[in-house]
C-alpha cells in the first residue's frame, strides 16, 4: 500500500514540476465562456509586411491618412483595405514602426506627452522620437518613455488619429496584434 502511494505521489510531484499547478480561471478579455476561447491570432511575421490592429478588432487597421505619404501625415484607424497605407515593419524589442516599402516611420514628435497625436516622418536612425519596444503583452512602447500608441478615446471609428498615452496595464486601448 505504501509503494502505491509512493507511486501516486512521485507521478503527481512529477507532473506538477512539467506542467505547474492548475491556474485555469476566465479570461477577462472573454468573460466567462464555459471554457471555450477564441484561438489564439497567427504569429506576427517579423520584419515582414504586416498590418496591426487595435484590440483585437481584425476590421480595423492601422493607418496612414488618406494614404498621403509625406512627413505630418496623421496616423489613424480606418477598415482594412490591404492598401500600402496600412503595411508596417516591426520587429519584437526594440524597434522602428515603419510603413513598408517607404522611409517613414510612426513618429511621436519632439516633445511627446500623453495625448500627443502621431504621425509619420522620415525614418532616422536612433531618433528617440521614433525608437519603439514591442512588448510581450502586445504594446506599442515608446522606448524610455513610459507612452504607448494608444487608440484615442477607445474609438475604432474611421480617421480616429492615434496618439501616445501613459502606458498602463490592462488598457486595452494599448493593443495591438
Amino acid at each position: 500500500m505504501l509503494n502505491k502511494f509512493s507511486t501516486y505521489l512521485s507521478l503527481l510531484t512529477s507532473s506538477l514540476v512539467l506542467f505547474g499547478p492548475s491556474t485555469a480561471s476566465a479570461d477577462p478579455q472573454w468573460g466567462n465562456n464555459n471554457g471555450w476561447n477564441p484561438p489564439p491570432p497567427p504569429p506576427p511575421q517579423w520584419g515582414k509586411r504586416i498590418q496591426l490592429h487595435p484590440n483585437w478588432n481584425w476590421g480595423k487597421c492601422l493607418d496612414v491618412r488618406g494614404a498621403v505619404f509625406a512627413n505630418g501625415t496623421p496616423v489613424d484607424i480606418f477598415d482594412c483595405n490591404g492598401t500600402p497605407a496600412q503595411n508596417w515593419i516591426i520587429n519584437p524589442g526594440s524597434t522602428k514602426v515603419q510603413l513598408a516599402d517607404t522611409n517613414f516611420c510612426l513618429d511621436a514628435g519632439d516633445w511627446p506627452s500623453s495625448g500627443t497625436q502621431l504621425k509619420i516622418w522620415t525614418c532616422y536612425n536612433n531618433l528617440p522620437a521614433q525608437q519603439w519596444w514591442y512588448t510581450d503583452d502586445k504594446r506599442i512602447a515608446l522606448q524610455g518613455r513610459g507612452f504607448c500608441l494608444d487608440l484615442t478615446n477607445g474609438g475604432t471609428w474611421n480617421y480616429n488619429v492615434m496618439q501616445i498615452w501613459n502606458c498602463t496595464p490592462n488598457n486595452q486601448n494599448q493593443v495591438w496584434v
